[in-house]
């Protein structure tokens, strides 16, 4: 579903593993960094976009973690913008963090 709009990233790099309940991708791009995305299907698709954090990478893992920012899609699909605009989201309340 969401490989359209990762491409649209043009990622440095990016790892894909299906988890069962979700398929996660690690993405790294030039100006943001790491990240993670995690894609889950069902009524209502939706990703999570977040950094990498220590630990176990699952589905659940993600979903409980209080860290990242969530994209629906709500008819119009996901995009690759919906998913750069949480990264620079992210980016940006990292580096006030430090």
């Amino acid at each position: 579903m969401i490989e359209n709009a990762l491409s649209e990233l043009n990622p440095l790099k990016t790892l894909r593993n299906d988890l069962g309940e979700c398929v996660m991708y690690y993405v790294e791009l030039k100006d943001l960094g790491e990240f993670l995305i995690f894609e889950f299907q069902g009524k209502t698709n939706y990703v999570k976009v977040m950094r990498p954090f220590p630990g176990r990478w699952s589905c659940d893992s993600a979903l409980y973690n209080p860290r990242g920012l969530y994209v629906f899609d709500l008819g119009k699909g996901i995009t690759g913008r919906d998913i750069i605009s949480r990264m620079e989201a992210i980016s940006k309340w990292s580096q006030t963090m430090i």
